[in-house]
């Protein structure tokens, strides 16, 4: 009988503590989405095309976060952005296309279009740039961390 009444009293001091640190992160991390796990390997690098597509339009690569990549089943941690200026070509961003899953892809152009900015993005694996431009209101957030593997679990969970 203690035994039972110890582990549910451990179980809701873990799920006090979850709920706690979970509402510091989404205001530090300015995101309710702070995390996720990659579901396709668009951002997996096994050459360095990547960065050649990157060094041909005149920019240097070698000062973009995330130089390594990541791949299915890794972890994103996100932070929040308040304006387009804290986005440069080079940064990995997620975006809510309308669709079950958000896009993570690196930006490779940010230009103003009608007054209003628009990013281009393109997955370092694919070939060409992303054909649909990236509205202010559709990001989400910027990549800040990778935890390499730790998505699995979350992917099994979904089902993906």
């Amino acid at each position: 009988n203690n035994i039972v009444r110890e582990v549910l009293g451990f179980i809701l001091i873990l799920g006090i503590l979850y709920f706690a640190m979970s509402s510091v992160l989404v205001l530090a991390m300015r995101t309710d989405t702070y995390w996720r796990a990659v579901i396709s390997d668009s951002m997996k690098h096994e050459d360095e095309s990547w960065r050649e597509y990157f060094e041909e339009r005149g920019y240097d690569p070698s000062q973009f976060p995330l130089q390594g990549g990541f791949e299915r089943g890794d972890m994103l941690v996100t932070q929040g952005v308040d304006s387009v200026t804290e986005i440069s070509v080079g940064d990995v961003i997620v975006v809510d296309r309308g669709e079950p899953y958000p896009l993570v892809h690196r930006v490779v152009d940010i230009r103003n279009e009608d007054g209003e900015a628009r990013l281009t993005t393109k997955g370092d694996r694919n070939k060409s740039p992303d054909t649909s431009l990236v509205r202010p209101e559709q990001i989400i957030g910027k990549v800040i961390f990778v935890i390499p593997e730790l998505g699995h679990l979350s992917l099994w969970y979904q089902g993906v």
